[in-house]
């Protein structure tokens, strides 16, 4: 009997062969510190000088999400017993580690900075992408529960601007209306039965072949999904702006809204979404839209003609050879289908595809990483009660992934060539 085994998510773990020191040493290469750095400095030269090490600081905060240290008390305890990991975050011998004050105040200034710390995130993946060309893959985005620390209480959630209001709208209007506490959310699991938590809610956008988290957003958990999606494909937009080829964005039908393809297609990305229902026709298309003959066989997709931005469809040749209307002239060979008459029902490559398919099957890879973060990244465990904390410890969670993702490959291809 042979045994299938199924692809890791990611290469070897070649960082976890290297001396710890190396091992941050790769990590944390590829950070600037200096935007962060900027909001500890003093305002003033008079009185007494900084005596913490702010840089190293952060790079503990790093150090604890990839060493799964539960709080920020464990990780003192654990810096201070645990030499190796203190030099190698940037603490010199000499100098004490410090309180959870400190750390209490580092937390608090990175939530009030937040664009600070999605801007060292951008540089991060303009970085990778100079090495490994992330932006010119396809594009995948889901969105997942997060559970808040905190007792859950009752709130007054607001009503939240809908995605054809929000298309007329900026992008930081968007995202000033959504709120950022815990709260109740619910939404279906794999087995169909309704799943309620209390914390937040997670949109995610993942490269489709690398895997690296190229934004993330977090809103209270009872906004929806499509809530999220058009201030997330915005952003993932700037970042593909500059590629030639028009990326594909894949979604579950949860994001089936006629604003979602009109946003992606005025952003020049074309939208891989499963339709929520199929509605009722009289014969004159199939279930996935495609034109009918007379006896009402479903075409078949051809190709895409970007010039007039049409599907072309061809006569299904395997029903016309019995076909007792194939000499009467009646049925067209070709038919094409401009997309912008419904982007909602008319795909490139179309639907019912194997293309499509695989397109489709694409996004997966956000699930595995949703699923990765919560395992191993404590996406899933954090210990801050107040939302602004936690919401600045989730994209110290993203730059902690991003980097370790990176540092690993370099490693491998490192060791590859020596071999």
């Amino acid at each position: 009997m042979s045994i299938i085994q199924q692809p890791t998510l990611f290469d070897i773990d070649y960082l976890e062969k290297l001396d710890i020191q190396e091992k941050y040493k790769e990590i944390f290469s590829p950070i600037d510190w200096t935007k962060v750095l900027d909001l500890f400095q003093k305002d003033t030269k008079v009185g007494p000088s900084i005596t913490v090490n702010y840089e190293a600081v952060l790079r503990s905060l790093m150090a604890r999400i990839d060493q799964k240290i539960p709080t920020q008390k464990a990780l003192i305890q654990r810096l201070k017993s645990d030499l190796r990991l203190k030099l190698s975050v940037g603490f010199l011998y000499s100098e004490p580690i410090p309180s959870e004050a400190t750390y209490s105040r580092v937390m608090a200034i990175l939530a009030n900075h937040l664009s600070v710390l999605e801007r060292i995130n951008q540089q991060l993946l303009q970085l990778i992408h100079e090495e490994l060309d992330i932006f010119t893959e396809n594009v995948a985005i889901d969105v997942t529960s997060i559970e808040a620390r905190t007792k859950p209480v009752k709130t007054d959630n607001p009503k939240l601007p809908s995605t054809e209001a929000q298309r007329s709208m900026t992008t930081e209007a968007i995202l000033e209306t959504l709120p950022s506490y815990a709260s109740w959310g619910v939404k279906k699991n794999s087995q169909g039965k309704n799943y309620f938590w209390f914390g937040y809610k997670g949109t995610l956008a993942v490269s489709t072949k690398s895997q690296y988290i190229l934004n993330m957003h977090i809103a209270s958990a009872f906004a929806s999904d499509v809530t999220l999606a058009i201030p997330t494909i915005r952003k993932v937009a700037e970042a593909l702006r500059m590629e030639k080829e028009a990326p594909y964005l894949s979604l579950d039908k949860g994001y089936d809204a006629k604003e979602i393809y009109q946003e992606c297609h005025a952003l020049d990305i074309e939208p891989i979404i499963p339709l929520k229902r199929i509605a009722k026709n009289d014969g004159e298309v199939d279930a996935h839209y495609a034109p009918t003959c007379l006896l009402e066989y479903g075409y078949k997709y051809d190709s895409y003609d970007k010039r007039y931005g049409a599907l072309k469809y061809a006569r299904p040749e395997k029903y016309c050879r019995d076909c007792p209307l194939q000499h009467e002239g009646l049925c067209q060979k070709v038919i094409k289908v401009k997309q912008m008459n419904d982007p909602r029902k008319y795909n490139h490559p179309a639907r019912g595809t194997r293309a499509w398919q695989r397109k489709y099957n694409e996004r997966s890879s956000v699930e595995r990483v949703n699923g990765y973060l919560k395992e191993n990244y404590q996406l899933d465990n954090t210990r801050f009660y107040q939302p602004s904390h936690a919401i600045a410890f989730y994209h110290l969670i993203q730059l902690t992934y991003n980097a370790r993702n990176f540092a690993n490959q370099r490693v491998a291809k490192t060791t590859k060539k020596k071999k």
